[in-house]
C-alpha cells in the first residue's frame, strides 16, 4: 500500500506520515489516535507510552517491552496500522 493510499485511508496528511517514517510524530497523527503528541514521539525514541498503552489496552510495561523487541521501525509500523483500524 503507498503512503498517498494509507494517508488517505488514515484522514492524515502525506506529510505527517512521511514525517512519521523518518521518525517523527506530527500532531495530526497524535490527534487521530487521541493521544499526545509527545506521548507518541517518546515511544518512537524508545521509551513508553501511558496513553498508547491504553489505547491498545496493554499495560505501559508490556508496551515498553514490545518496543524493545520490535526497535524503532517496528514502533512506527505498529502506529501507521493503528491509524489504519
Amino acid at each position: 500500500m503507498s503512503l498517498n493510499r494509507i494517508a488517505r485511508k488514515s484522514g492524515v496528511t502525506l506529510n505527517s506520515l512521511r514525517d512519521l517514517t523518518e521518525g517523527n510524530v506530527r500532531s495530526g497523527i497524535a490527534n487521530k489516535l487521541g493521544v499526545t503528541t509527545s506521548s507518541l514521539q517518546t515511544f518512537v525514541d524508545g521509551g513508553t507510552s501511558n496513553g498508547l498503552a491504553s489505547k491498545i489496552e496493554i499495560t505501559s510495561s508490556s508496551l515498553q517491552e514490545l518496543r524493545n523487541m520490535i526497535g524503532q521501525r517496528g514502533a512506527i509500523g505498529l502506529i501507521v496500522r493503528l491509524l489504519l483500524v
